[in-house]
């Protein structure tokens, strides 16, 4: 190799890489800051303008064409963040009434829990006699089973919603996400008001690869019987891609092994059907001597090897991880065909280029992220570790050789994909490494071979085809076996905090540096730098979880629920109630929501959960929380529901060794710390008077809890009405007095009485509600009595998350979102101990 003396030729040495990143670059600042479409075109000429004067005079463009393709990747996201464009775009009809929407069915549908869940095409908007033509698309919820086909057009209606996001500090874009799906609405309707009005004609291409797949499904399924559903759903996903039949729990299971790569098409995949497909078209060209003579067996076998490879990338879906698979592999084909050698890095990040100039978002998607993050990390690993590479005679010695280098790609992944899976899962697997020694042989080239060759051999006799996928079903047995038996360890993965982008960084320059230790004089120093860098972000972290002097409070946004969480000085952690919808199979609040704000705030341990009332929106986000948090104590009131959620919870609690309280107004204050925590409600005899109705009795039941740091205090009050409101003045009377409010029961009519106000004396009030609830909480008459007692009063629905901060003088009030409030409002105590 030349040596390398000029900084821009090392840059060029590989040139597919920088444009690649700066692509990227231009991608990711166009997601991040949108809205500078005309700064961006004057980049993008002016740097065209400057590439062509110097490229007219002889002279090298080292940075002009980088900067050409970072505007591009910024112009390339400016359809995707605007998605009002086009004529007449559905997002105009969002949230204004109900219409008669007409559309068809545009993938195959999912059915869960007895609901269905696709994506329509809408053509037409009709209301009474208004017809409107519409462009977009939007994710429709049917209420039952509807046996949909893609295609079909139908008419029903519905209110077409907007997306909304839960509004916490780097919670998950569900709103960016959809529409990078390019869906920008929702709506729901039951199947009975379903009418079809027909079928549009699909290209025909598409018809084949939908009959294809729902054929290859059909033989699966006959194939085996209804005890081995999970392997044929495997045996699906490996063979065509369809992995709507993998649940949560068996894809978990994948995870907790460290083996869920398994369930995605990729390299494997692709590299199993070009192999066999070369050798088969290597076969049937050894009979025509011509090409033999000229030897060009080799190259005509790789040129008729790209049409099943690329027949196998459609029938699959070409997810990123199978176009990155199919664009590599057809690198390598033209480079047999070629008579040339390539290099695997820049084939890499020309497969990104390609991917991203095509699709943009495609960068923000989480398959795109951990296919090139592995191969990345595999490809460099193996390039710098010169020890795989050796050579020797010995047959057992290169037994070991090759079984240490299927250890060492297994290790290379796992470490290239770490922070990424932290970052989306919050999980590792412990047990990762050993998982893939058997299970990627036995699904990898066992399994994937025997479905993939029965899936050909059934364009020609079926029963044989059937026979081949029965035996790929036992093969998977087995397969399954070890997947259990490897996430049934009880340490087999562990759930971690999320690490943030400055750690990711750090982690990859130092694995840059390790990998870089003995080839340049450079690499000890950047990896001294990196390790110095992580201990002070791990100083930072730990003033922040553990030794920070103030008490935390955050409202966090859970839509229709409630929930509180406190972070008391010293480090300790109590939350209250965890919000939650009627059915967490459908969407577990604890783990889609609470569980990822904790851990974005470095916090695994939970000491005290309080539910201060069984109803589903307080309750079934405890039950994530309590299975994976380390939790202490679980503070109950004493009403004892028979619902599944309560039943959950409890069992969670047995699992976890949780010590599970009943507390009361009786049960004397607790002190953690420099914070006091009080229960005020309900009485010692309140669920001993059958004077209520059950659910009055419920939400009057409620705990409350005040929580006392310094001259400031939180009350925090559940769901109790106006009877028990009452009852609570009259037993606590000044005792009430507090800085901030947590409403009760989401600001409804029949809460926030003016005895409770006048008690409380609050100058903040927060009312947890979710946004267009329909229950119309807060109430218009809520907010009126609020305002005579000159109470700030902000609302989760309109500023998402609301924290709080004491420093055991005055409470900082910041929301997430600034909306008519002040970034940061500071509230004078007017009395000390808690009292106003």
């Amino acid at each position: 190799m030349i040596p390398i003396t000029d900084i821009s030729e090392a840059w060029y040495y590989r040139p597919a890489i920088p444009v690649t990143l700066s692509l990227m670059a231009g991608i990711a600042i166009g997601q991040g800051l949108p809205g500078f479409v005309f700064p961006a075109l004057f980049i993008v000429l002016a740097a065209a303008v400057r590439l062509a004067i110097r490229l007219r005079r002889g002279q090298p463009a080292r940075w002009s064409p980088l900067l050409t393709v970072m505007a591009a990747g910024y112009l390339a996201m400016v359809p995707w963040m605007s998605p009002a464009h086009g004529s007449n775009p559905i997002v105009h009809y969002l949230d204004t009434g109900y219409w008669r929407i007409h559309g068809t069915v545009v993938d195959a549908p999912i059915v869960r829990y007895g609901r269905t869940r696709l994506t329509l095409e809408v053509n037409r908007l009709s209301q009474e006699d208004e017809s409107q033509p519409v462009h977009g698309r939007i994710r429709l919820t049917v209420m039952g089973e509807a046996n949909l086909d893609p295609g079909e057009q139908v008419t029903f209606p519905a209110k077409i919603r907007p997306f909304r996001n839960f509004k916490n500090p780097g919670g998950f874009d569900y709103c960016r996400h959809m529409a990078f799906e390019g869906v920008h609405g929702s709506a729901w309707v039951k199947a009975e008001k379903i009418q079809r009005s027909g079928k549009r004609a699909r290209f025909p291409a598409n018809r084949m690869i939908h009959e294809a797949r729902h054929r290859l499904a059909q033989m699966i399924d006959a194939a085996g019987s209804q005890d081995v559903a999970d392997e044929k759903a495997v045996l699906k996903a490996l063979v065509f891609g369809d992995r709507s039949g993998i649940d949560d729990g068996l894809r978990e299971r994948f995870n907790r092994a460290g083996v869920g790569h398994l369930l995605a098409i990729s390299g494997l995949h692709v590299g199993i059907v070009a192999t066999l497909a070369f050798g088969f078209f290597r076969w049937i060209f050894s009979f025509f001597p011509p090409l033999l003579w000229r030897g060009w067996g080799r190259q005509w076998a790789a040129a008729a090897t790209v049409v099943p490879v690329l027949a196998y990338g459609l029938l699959a879906g070409m997810s990123p991880s199978t176009q990155r698979a199919e664009f590599m592999v057809a690198v390598f084909l033209a480079a047999l065909i070629l008579g040339r050698t390539q290099d695997v890095l820049n084939t890499l990040a020309v497969a990104a280029l390609v991917i991203l100039a095509v699709f943009p978002p495609a960068l923000f998607s989480i398959s795109f992220q951990l296919s090139f993050a592995a191969v990345l990390a595999i490809v460099y690993g193996l390039e710098k570790i010169a020890s795989v590479q050796e050579q020797t005679r010995s047959p057992a010695k290169r037994a070991g050789r090759r079984l240490m280098g299927f250890v060492l790609v297994s290790t290379l992944a796992i470490a290239g994909t770490a922070p990424v899976v932290l970052l989306h899962f919050n999980q590792t697997s412990v047990v990762g490494i050993a998982a893939n020694l058997f299970l990627v042989p036995v699904v990898g080239f066992v399994a994937v071979p025997v479905g993939l060759v029965s899936a050909f051999v059934s364009l020609f006799f079926e029963s044989v085809a059937v026979f081949g996928f029965w035996l790929g079903i036992k093969t998977l047995h087995l397969g399954l076996m070890g997947v259990n038996f490897f996430s049934g360890l009880s340490f087999a993965a562990l759930k971690t905090v999320t690490p943030t982008l400055v750690e990711i960084f750090l982690y990859y320059l130092a694995g840059w540096a390790l990998l870089n230790l003995r080839k340049t004089t450079i690499a000890p120093w950047v990896l001294a730098t990196a390790l110095c860098l992580a201990a002070g972000d791990g100083l930072y972290w730990s003033y922040q979880r553990f030794w920070h002097r103030d008490l935390k409070v955050t409202a966090i946004d859970v839509g229709q629920g409630a929930s509180t969480l406190m972070e008391i000085p010293g480090g300790e952690v109590l939350l209250f109630d965890g919000g939650g919808y009627s059915d967490n199979r459908l969407f577990d609040m604890g783990q889609r929501v609470v569980a990822p704000l904790l851990w974005r705030k470095k916090i695994a341990t939970v000491d005290i959960l309080v539910l201060s009332h069984p109803n589903a929106d307080h309750l079934n986000g405890l039950i994530y929380i309590a299975r994976h948090f380390n939790v202490r104590e679980l503070w109950t009131n004493e009403d004892t529901s028979t619902t599944r959620g309560y039943g959950a919870l409890m069992a969670a609690c047995r699992e976890g060794d949780v010590v599970v309280r009943k507390v009361n107004a009786g049960s004397g204050k607790t002190a953690i710390g420099q914070v006091t925590l009080t229960v005020l409600h309900p009485s010692v005899d309140f669920f001993s008077r059958p004077d209520e109705t059950d659910q009055e009795r419920c939400n009057n039941g409620s705990l409350v809890v005040k929580a006392t740091f310094g001259k400031t205090a939180f009350l925090l009050t559940g769901d109790i009405e106006a009877p028990a409101e009452s009852q609570l003045v009259q037993r606590a009377g000044r005792e009430l007095a507090s800085t901030v409010l947590f409403s009760p029961h989401h600001g409804s009519r029949t809460s926030s009485s003016q005895g409770l106000i006048a008690s409380v004396g609050p100058d903040v009030v927060v009312i947890s509600a979710g946004a267009g609830n329909r229950f119309g909480f807060p109430h218009a008459e809520v907010m009126d009595r609020y305002r005579p007692a000159g109470c700030r009063v902000l609302c989760t629905a309109v500023h998402g998350a609301i924290s709080l901060r004491s420093d055991s003088q005055e409470v900082v009030v910041r929301p997430f979102v600034d909306v008519e409030w002040p970034v940061v409002d500071k509230i004078e105590c007017q009395t000390s101990n808690g009292q106003h």
